[in-house]
Order: structure tokens, then sequence, then C-alpha cells
């Protein structure tokens, strides 16, 4: 009887062991869950609010960006517009004889030549850095270990779930801050490029108020230059709005797939007595 006694409590401790360690696994995934979660701070401060998904408002702070670049290249596009109205498309000979100047042009003239004497004028561009980091190394370690230290499969299945979610808006922020920095950072570098041509025109303009044949060449050029560098960029802008409603919603996706995980947790917590330690 000693015997049979001595193996039936050594498998009470081996299951109660086996319990408290289950319980123990998921009291950290829930720990683990919460601070994934918190990775929504990080997205939300470059490009505000989760809940925000709608194209047009959605962008955040990244916003302020776009508003800069065209406010910048709006005023190229009043000095274009100042040119076209003081001199004539054509040059006659040498140079197009002046026709009107609106008053306010000529000091536009000036404080744009000032401005593009300086070394750089080019506008201010700063990469994005948004990828969040979810904690995948702890549901890796759980598969190594084995799903059977899982007694509650279908919990397993939705916090396999909420990872695969978590690795899928890594995804998408990573596609959102490629789009910024390399396709805007591209128009950023072409309008830059345009702007000092732009200068150059000016500059003519101011010292000798005439335009050259070879002004007036890329005088041209830059305007449809500028024209395609606006629609190009608008076209980014749009984009990335696009990505970032899809990636939003599939961060509010996870927060509800979160919330279901952690209260399962705790229901099984429950079930195992474990709730109160």
């Amino acid at each position: 009887m000693g015997l049979y006694a001595a193996i039936a409590v050594q498998r009470y401790q081996d299951t109660s062991k086996e319990k408290e360690g289950y319980a123990n696994l998921l009291r950290d995934f829930k720990r683990e869950l919460s601070a994934n979660q918190e990775q929504e701070q990080t997205i939300a401060a470059d490009l505000g609010a989760i809940e925000e998904t709608t194209p047009g408002e959605n962008l955040g702070p990244m916003q302020s960006t776009f508003k800069g670049f065209f406010a910048a290249l709006a005023e190229d596009e009043h000095v274009l517009k100042c040119l076209h109205e003081e001199f004539t498309i054509e040059p006659a000979g040498e140079g197009a004889a002046e026709v009107h100047v609106p008053p306010e042009c000529h000091a536009l003239y000036a404080t744009f030549d000032q401005a593009h004497s300086k070394v750089d004028t080019s506008f201010s561009f700063e990469p994005a850095v948004l990828t969040p980091f979810y904690r995948h190394e702890v549901w890796q370690l759980y598969l190594a270990d084995g799903v059977k230290t899982f007694r509650n499969k279908e919990l397993a299945v939705k916090i396999a779930e909420v990872y695969a979610n978590a690795r899928l808006i890594e995804n998408q922020v990573e596609d959102i801050e490629t789009t910024y920095n390399d396709a805007f950072m591209k128009q950023v570098g072409r309008t830059a490029a345009t702007d000092l041509e732009l200068a150059e025109i000016v500059h003519d303009e101011e010292t000798q108020r005439r335009l050259s044949t070879m002004d007036f060449t890329l005088l041209a050029h830059v305007d449809e230059a500028i024209k395609e560098e606006h629609y190009a960029a608008l076209e980014v802008e749009r984009i990335l709005e696009l990505k970032v409603e899809r990636m939003k919603k599939t961060v509010l996706l996870l927060r509800q797939d979160i919330k279901e995980a952690q209260s399962a947790i705790d229901d099984e917590l429950k079930v195992l007595g474990k709730d109160k330690d």
C-alpha cells in the first residue's frame, strides 16, 4: 500500500507542478500581449490616432511634411506665374520685352533670389522610422517547446492569431515607411533640383531685367517639371493614405484580438483555480 500511496502522491505532485507551470505560462502570455498592445503608441506618435483611418485625415504628424512640401511648391508656382505674366512666352532675339509686371512679382523675385543664394535652400526632409517592435520571440519559444504544453488548443490558436496580426502590421508599417522614405524622398529631390533651375531664371531677371533665349528654354522645362512633380507627390500622398488606412484597421483588429485573448486567458486561469494567484 505504501508503494501505491507514494506513486499517487508523486502523480499528484507532478500534476500540480504541471498545472502551476501552465498557469505561469498563461500569465506570461497575458503580460506579453499587453506589451504588444502598447506598440500602438509607437505608430500613433508618427501617424496620429489609430482610430483615425479616413484617407485625407489619417497621416497624423506626417501630414505636416506634405503640407510643408506643397507650400514650398506653391511658392515656385507663384514665381512661375509671375514670370509668365511679365514676359512673352516666345523670346524675341536675345530676350523678350517686358509686357506687364504685377506689383508683387518683383518683391517675390527678390525674396526668392536671396533665399536661393544660400548654400542649402532645399526642402527639409527627415526620413521616417515607423516600424513597431512586437515581441514574437515569446511565441516562437512556446512553439519550440511544443503545443502539448497548452491544454486549451482553442486558446493557443487565438494567441497565435494575435501574433500573426502583429507580424502583418509590422510588414504593413515597413511598407509605409519605404513608400515615404523612397518614393516621396525621390520627389523631394527632383523638386529641389527644379527649384535651383528656377532660381537661375529668377536671378537673371533680377540682375538683367530680361530673360535670355536659354532662360526661356529652361523656363519651359521648369514649368513642365513642377507640374509633374506636383502630381507625383500627390500620388505618393494618396497611396500612403490608403496604406495607412489598411494598417490602422489591422491595428484596431489586433487590439480586439488581444482583448479577447486576455479574457480567454483569465477564463482558463479560473478553470485551473489559479485566477487568485
